[in-house]
């Protein structure tokens, strides 16, 4: 686990400059404290609501936080906000908006799979967000992690992309199976920057979830709410996909747009 979790960590701490260019043409960061929904999809900050009721005071950890959108938005909401990345690169970007966004976050470098820098029974709430399990080698060991962080009766509440998205491609308006979807890594990326990356099935997800003692409270299986959503990272980004129609969504001939986008938990510690 440590030499692949090293290998991810390089490969963020060498790419950050380019992702600092890419959201700040966005904007997405400056926007979301005032507008946190901006921050999550799936109504995942909606069930965090409900969990918890007003986020004011609230102790709060976002894991793998990385653009940090997340956790300025729960800054906003009145959250004591700890933010948590394996990339120090990342985490230092993050600090300077935070500067300038005028929101208090504590910043911690750590690896999501033991969080041995933060104490144990810390947190009302533990946020993860798209984009980390793609990174994580074994989540058994961050749910085990996240786990001992929160309060008896803390939520851990995530959404990522659905594990059902994972296999296919589209060519000339049918799906084509680019890997089977039991295949869940490590799978070396293709873009010659180092870097491993897994695509958790469904139960590759949830089994271990069960097994380290959480409660599952909610389970969601959202779609996308923009055309954004099918536009690549990059493009999503700098904007270059603006005025493009939407391939993904019916009626349109792309059959991904049947299946569901997020998988969303909600899981509460015993």
């Amino acid at each position: 686990m440590g030499n692949l979790h090293e290998a991810n960590r390089r490969h963020w701490d060498e790419t950050a400059d380019k992702w600092q260019a890419l959201e700040d043409r966005d904007g997405l960061w400056r926007r979301c404290v005032h507008h946190p929904d901006l921050a999550f999809d799936g109504d995942s900050l909606d069930l965090i609501r409900g969990c918890l009721g007003p986020l004011k005071g609230r102790d709060v950890c976002v894991i793998g936080s990385g653009d940090n959108c997340a956790a300025f938005a729960l800054a906003g909401c009145g959250a004591k906000v700890t933010s948590v990345d394996i990339s120090q690169r990342r985490l230092d970007i993050a600090a300077e908006r935070a500067a300038v966004l005028g929101v208090e976050i504590s910043f911690v470098r750590s690896d999501a799979a033991t969080l041995a820098e933060l104490g144990s029974g810390c947190f009302d709430l533990v946020v993860s967000t798209n984009g980390f399990f793609v990174w994580i080698c074994d989540p058994r060991a961050v749910f085990d992690a996240v786990y001992r962080v929160l309060r008896p009766g803390g939520f851990y509440v995530f959404y990522d992309i659905h594990p059902f998205l994972r296999p296919w491609v589209v060519e000339d308006g049918a799906l084509r199976m680019e890997k089977p979807y039991g295949q869940e890594g490590p799978l070396p990326r293709t873009d010659e920057s180092e870097g491993y990356e897994f695509h958790w099935t469904l139960s590759g997800l949830l089994q271990p979830l069960i097994e380290c003692g959480f409660l599952m409270r909610r389970i969601d299986e959202a779609p996308p709410r923009s055309q954004r959503f099918w536009t690549p990272v990059e493009s999503r980004l700098d904007g270059s996909h603006e005025g493009t129609a939407n391939k993904r969504q019916a009626p349109c001939p792309n059959p991904l747009a049947g299946l569901p986008a997020w998988l969303v938990i909600c899981a509460q510690r015993s």
